[in-house]
């Protein structure tokens, strides 16, 4: 397709430009115009056709009203400033029709004014714009931009992939812009629409880029998604054009999902073990559920670890278990409901558990074009093993005998990298530096195990691309509430999956649809497939669901009577694949105290953005920081006395957590849940500029620790159906040291055995509302010295570290030095320190 562009004459002779397959143009110039002389500029556009509006021709001195210059009488002149204007239009000749304008000064003196002269129509039209001499200079010209998708070929579900449009501004052979734009002006911005039948974002969003990078969901069957690109000069809509429409194709491809447990004895504690195995249990039918019929290479795989020693060279203990090799998905839903998955036992290996389940992808044959999703659940406090999390040597691991896990290479590096990783926290003092490690994408924390299957929401809309409408004990509008039983709304569901968390002697799960009248089964009714904790099916795809909006019952019968018994909303997990689709995001991975958390909610319906929706937030965050607490209570903190050879015995940094907690009479960490969350007073996100993303601001990240979201999103989808929507995330916040409040004491030591001057350096890091960094943080808290010796380094001894949140170092020196230290505190540079002042 011909796309806009602009070219000069070529003849010196000739002071001309033509605009070509353009709706719109823009042309500024300054016009050195004698007293009492007139000089003219011709316009030559397109005929009207027959009925058809005339163009717009706007003629603007700067500092002046436009004029219109298709509505000046022939015969009069317009008065705009120290000039008149007047215009002749001629007949039309060869299908063209000529615009003179003639501008006369009617001042004593030459005057070399700016101008500019806009011209626009319904459709694309060649413009010529020709000066009656040279003195006419241009400043710019600028016309419709270019608008092209360049072609997007194939892609397979969730891949990430990289759109591209042609440069709005055109390239040198045939441009859109001339001359110089003025600063701020005219800027391109690109907006990306697609007509594919499903959600894709970010899309419908403007960009100031020409490329927008997606990642593509996943789908149930090779879909063929229509894209277009709208390009845009400047804001108000006057100069634009959209692209022919290109075809991205995206296909499915098999997926490989290894679950990895953590059986640590630490798992014993909080019910953390027995809400494990119960999710395990439910994941695994939710997945196959999700899946049945997509492709029959899908594979589920269950790894288990804990390790009887501590940390160790090769080979990994017996006790890390391939539970459940990869197995279909129908094999494995059966599987599951007699598997033995064991009981918490040892110490927590968490890299040989991964390393595991890497080696256990591995071997399913070549890596290709599989899609890889690995969900891990730990209360990550690890203390045993080979390969260790993070970059720093775990507390009493042998150096040369244990491997980082970011050391790994050949095919375990390649899936690590291209998995998809999910990380739940399980209870009060879990690792939150190794969870973070373990994946690109944030982790769950998980304060309460018996929250663990309700996580799925946000675990299976990571990994499935399903959401969670709000299940609810009272049915919607004027459907009848009936006692025992669960109402959830699904809007153009093409598959919904279903878990009850119960076991079969409380009753067998129901699941019926309201059909306008009355509560009946869908067709075909479908078999619930039973565990020992919990019962599952779907319904759906390929028997098609109703469209538009759904209210499914759920029931919990009686196996004798057929009546239904007690059953609750957080006992049903049922979630939709998606026509109508949101997403959570933060404007960031992590935080430290005293930044803006930002969080934003965009809902589309397929391509079409949701407007009017209400997004409603809450909060859990720490009501105390971690470092804040340690450092307070070290001064009379009794600590434990842990027996080195017990089982899951914590390492020394999660062990003086635990006397905190002890220490304080907490049975977990304190959290905290505040109405009013956001600046503007409230816990609703809002939709301010009308593109279906709902955003506010949290400006309240006071405490380090975990922040976990929920969100509900309750609206109408483009067709009025009704939606309800529960996302959630977690990220983690650190203590970002400011180094006004940041204590630093320097002390001079009289006598020191060394014979040498001695000064003794007490940093106690802290942001600028005094919360401590605490203590554990020696990797981040840099010390240099210029001049001078560290008391440390001359006894061959390690560095010295505290309890109670100071960093210290002595300085030895003599009378002729003048030592210096440079303290480098969680990225935050202190003042010099001069040791010997």
């Amino acid at each position: 397709m011909p796309q806009p562009h602009i070219t000069a004459s070529t003849d010196p002779a000739i002071n001309s430009y033509t605009v070509d397959t353009s709706k719109a143009f823009v042309l500024a110039f300054h016009q050195a115009i004698d007293a009492g002389v007139t000089k003219a500029v011709n316009i030559t556009y397109g005929q009207p056709a027959a009925g058809g509006p005339d163009p717009l021709l706007e003629l603007t001195l700067t500092g002046n009203a436009p004029i219109n210059l298709l509505t000046v009488p022939p015969g009069q002149e317009v008065t705009v400033g120290d000039f008149t204007v007047a215009v002749t239009r001629n007949p039309p000749d060869n299908g063209s029709v000529l615009v003179n304008c003639r501008i006369t000064n009617q001042t004593l003196g030459s005057l070399g004014s700016p101008w500019t002269l806009r011209g626009s129509r319904p459709a694309a039209d060649r413009w010529v714009v020709r000066f009656s001499d040279a003195s006419a200079k241009l400043d710019y010209a600028i016309c419709d931009p270019r608008a092209v998708v360049q072609d997007p070929g194939t892609a397979l579900e969730q891949d990430h992939v990289t759109l591209g449009a042609d440069d709005a501004r055109g390239p040198a052979t045939e441009p859109t812009v001339l001359g110089t734009l003025p600063d701020g002006a005219f800027a391109p911005r690109y907006l990306w629409h697609q007509d594919a039948g499903i959600a894709i974002l970010p899309m419908d969003e403007t960009t100031d880029e020409p490329t927008l990078d997606v990642e593509l969901p996943g789908v149930y069957a090779t879909i063929d998604a229509p894209l277009t690109v709208t390009s845009f000069f400047g804001t108000d809509g006057f100069l634009t054009n959209v692209s022919e429409t290109k075809h991205l194709t995206i296909s499915h491809r098999p997926q490989d999902i290894v679950l990895v447990l953590d059986r640590s004895g630490s798992m014993g504690s909080e019910d953390k073990w027995t809400n494990a195995v119960i999710a395990t249990r439910s994941l695994v039918h939710l997945i196959a559920d999700a899946r049945a019929g997509v492709n029959d290479q899908d594979r589920i795989g269950i790894v288990t670890f804990t390790d009887p020693g501590t940390w160790h060279a090769l080979p990994f203990s017996d006790e890390v278990e391939t539970v459940l090799p990869l197995t279909p998905l129908e094999d494995a839903r059966v599987a599951i409901n007699t598997l033995d998955l064991g009981q918490p036992a040892d110490n927590t290996n968490i890299g040989d558990g991964i390393v595991t389940a890497l080696d256990l992808l591995a071997g399913a044959g070549p890596i290709a074009d599989r899609r890889f999703t690995m969900v891990v659940m730990t209360d990550g406090i690890q203390n045993s093993g080979h390969y260790y999390i993070g970059d720093t040597l775990p507390d009493g691991a042998p150096q040369g005998t244990v491997e980082a896990l970011g050391d790994i290479t050949g095919d375990r590096l390649l899936i690590l990298a291209a998995a998809r990783k999910y990380v739940i926290g399980l209870g009060s003092t879990i690792d939150i530096d190794v969870l973070q490690k373990l994946t690109d994408t944030g982790f769950k924390h998980v304060v309460n195990p018996a929250e663990l299957p309700g996580v799925f929401t946000d675990m299976l809309h990571f990994s499935q691309e399903v959401n969670r409408p709000v299940p609810s004990a009272t049915a919607p509008g004027t459907i009848p509430t009936e006692p025992d039983r669960v109402y959830v709304t699904t809007t153009d569901a093409d598959r919904i999956v279903l878990s009850v968390i119960s076991p079969p002697t409380a009753g067998t799960i129901a699941l019926d649809l309201w059909d306008g009248t009355r509560f009946t089964p869908p067709t075909p009714v479908p078999a619930p497939n039973i565990s020992v904790t919990d019962q599952a099916l779907s319904a759906g795809a390929p028997n098609k669901l109703p469209e538009g909006e759904v209210v499914w019952r759920v029931s919990l019968l009686n196996n004798a009577t057929k009546e239904p018994e007690p059953l609750s909303p957080d006992q049903v997990l049922l979630y939709e694949d998606l026509h109508l689709k949101a997403d959570l995001s933060l404007d960031r991975q992590t935080y430290l105290t005293g930044d803006d958390m930002v969080l934003t909610v965009r809902i589309r319906h397929d391509s079409t953005p949701v407007l009017g929706a209400v997004v409603r937030a809450e909060l859990d965050a720490p009501a105390a920081g971690l470092g804040e607490e340690m450092a307070a209570a070290a001064p009379s903190l009794a600590t434990s006395v842990v027996d080195p050879s017990g089982k899951d015995v914590p390492p020394p940094a999660e062990q003086r957590i635990i006397d905190v907690m002890r220490h304080n009479g907490w049975s977990q960490w304190p959290r905290h849940r505040a109405p009013g969350l956001f600046a503007d007073g409230t816990d609703a996100l809002h939709d301010p500029d009308g593109n279906g993303n709902y955003t506010n601001t949290f400006r309240r990240v006071f405490k380090a620790g975990s922040y976990s979201w929920k969100v509900f999103v309750d609206g109408q989808d483009p067709d009025g159906n009704t939606f309800s929507r529960q996302l959630a995330v977690t990220t983690v916040a650190g203590v970002k040291v400011d180094a006004r409040t940041t204590k630093v004491v320097t002390q001079r030591i009289p006598k020191h055995p060394s014979g040498l001057q001695a000064t003794r350096i007490i940093i106690t890091p802290q942001d600028v509302r005094h919360e401590r960094l605490g203590p554990g943080h020696d990797d981040v808290v840099v010390f240099a010295l210029k001049d001078g010796m560290y008391e440390h380094i001359a006894n061959h001894q390690p560095a010295p570290v505290f309890t109670d949140g100071t960093y210290q170092r002595v300085i030895l020196y003599k009378g002729n030095q003048h030592p210096v230290v440079t303290v480098l505190a969680a990225d935050t540079l202190l003042k010099p320190i001069d040791a010997k002042s």
